[in-house]
């Protein structure tokens, strides 16, 4: 069967390409990595694109009406979705980690799925401290099986334990999850759905993970990994993922941090 993604004559190529947290850090890399090539981009976010050439919606992803303000200005018709928008620690408001890196992220893939033509795509940017979700699976699955956004707030609300020690690495353990049911729920249309896992990356978040994971370890992390990841280290990757030739690729979680993770596994460098 020949396979008609990204061709000349694809409607592929003409609709557009909807983004979350496209104004800075990984999420601007990427818009304006497909903008210089010719792609046209939305971004939703909660701030403007310092540039303000983009086409632009803005949205909460903590709040499910916002998301539907936003879905309802969405064009009809799309190539693909890329979710990047995501908050660090909010050690005051620890269920809207959640709620925005999981629940609103997840509503809006869900809402915006028809619209996406067949053989587009659905890219997550999770983290790489969501990889080891399947050490926490039980758990996660229990979040993950909750119907919408608002049933997941009602299941932190019941577990708080489940969750509070570390509400980041959750959300993020849960949206990495969530793409093997994503790229089911896309099957039957020929849209895929794939993970990135990205390493320390230097982006405004950067302090927030550096208090994090501590100062010592954090450091010896960008040692090890040679340096920090920069936002169009993650960029590439996307790119391919969700307009390149990337047909075959589905339901697959990428770790992208300098080969830290490799050198875990291997140990060719301690832990």
């Amino acid at each position: 069967m020949t396979n008609l993604t990204w061709r000349p004559y694809s409607p592929l190529m003409h609709a557009p390409i909807l983004i979350t947290g496209g104004s800075r850090g990984i999420g601007r890399a990427i818009r304006e990595r497909l903008e210089d090539k010719g792609h046209r981009v939305i971004n939703l976010d909660r701030q403007p694109a310092p540039d303000r050439s983009t086409d632009e919606i803005a949205c909460d992803l903590n709040n499910p009406l916002s998301i539907s303000n936003a879905i309802d200005q969405a064009p009809a018709q799309l190539s693909a979705v890329i979710c990047v928008a995501g908050v660090g620690p909010i050690p005051s408001h620890p269920d809207q980690v959640v709620r925005i890196n999981f629940l609103g992220t997840r509503l809006l893939i869900e809402r915006l799925l028809p619209r996406i033509l067949s053989g587009g795509a659905v890219t997550l940017i999770a983290s790489s401290a969501g990889r080891d979700w399947k050490d926490n699976r039980t758990h996660v699955d229990s979040m993950l099986d909750t119907s919408d956004f608002e049933s997941g707030v009602e299941w932190l609300k019941h577990h708080p334990t489940r969750w509070q020690s570390d509400p980041y690495k959750f959300s993020k353990q849960c949206l990495a999850a969530y793409t093997y049911r994503a790229a089911g729920l896309g099957k039957p249309r020929d849209i895929r759905a794939n993970c990135i896992n990205p390493g320390i990356t230097a982006t405004a978040l950067s302090d927030d993970f550096r208090a994090l994971l501590g100062h010592e370890t954090y450091d010896r992390i960008v040692q090890l990994s040679g340096r920090a990841a920069e936002p169009h280290d993650i960029a590439g990757l996307a790119e391919f993922l969700t307009v390149g030739d990337a047909h075959w690729i589905n339901g697959v979680e990428i770790t992208v941090d300098g080969g830290y993770h490799a050198g875990q596994i291997a140990d060719w460098h301690p832990y």
